[in-house]
């Protein structure tokens, strides 16, 4: 009797080990080996600045000149490069040119050679044809002058634009150099008629 409660407690007690190693081997193993640190993730690059836009920068420019400050104007409308519209590149050309004429101290003679350009790039631009007129008047070519502001007159026309500006500076201009027609001849100047670049389009 005593041997069979001898062997009862042996199978009971081998039985718990099994059950127990069992149990362990079923348990998720914990590991000593510390966790790796994921890296950090690399920062963004900063975004580049924005650059102004076309008129932006035309715009800044204008404020140059306005301001007098007329070779920081130049600079400026240089630094914008040639535009691939040709209406945009004869915008650009006539504000270049303008700022010399309104200058401080005016210098149509620069203003010429480069409004010239605008309007060999477009022929309807009659903002530029005014002021190369009043360039050219500037600079004793009365009779450039006089075709200029004919084909400012004819373009504005062409464009169902006003080219009451444009006829008063040629009727101006033809009173000073003789060739007033008839009907125009009484037509009393403006107290700046003596200040061609008066006659200068500003419009964009």
């Amino acid at each position: 009797m005593n041997q069979n409660k001898y062997a009862f407690v042996l199978l009971t007690a081998g039985l718990m080990f099994s059950t127990g190693s069992l149990r362990a081997d079923d348990a998720t193993p914990v590991s000593t080996t510390p966790a790796a640190i994921p890296a950090a993730a690399p920062a963004a690059p900063a975004a580049a600045p924005k650059k102004p836009s076309i008129k932006e920068q035309m715009k800044a420019a204008g404020a140059l000149a306005d301001a007098g400050k007329t070779d920081d104007a130049i600079a400026a409308y240089e630094a914008i490069g040639t535009l691939p519209s040709k209406k945009g590149e004869s915008w650009r050309q006539n504000a270049e040119g303008l700022a010399y004429l309104e200058a401080p101290t005016p210098e149509p003679e620069k203003a010429v050679p480069v409004l010239e350009k605008s309007v060999a790039v477009n022929p309807d631009d009659y903002f530029a044809w005014n002021n190369l007129g009043s360039a050219y008047e500037l600079t004793d070519q009365p009779k450039k002058a006089e075709d200029a502001y004919q084909k400012a007159i004819d373009s504005a026309k062409s464009a169902g634009a006003s080219s009451d500006k444009y006829e008063n500076n040629l009727k101006l201009l033809q009173a000073k150099t003789g060739d007033t027609p008839a009907a125009a001849s009484t037509t009393p100047a403006p107290a700046d008629s003596s200040t061609p670049a008066a006659g200068a389009d500003t419009s964009k």
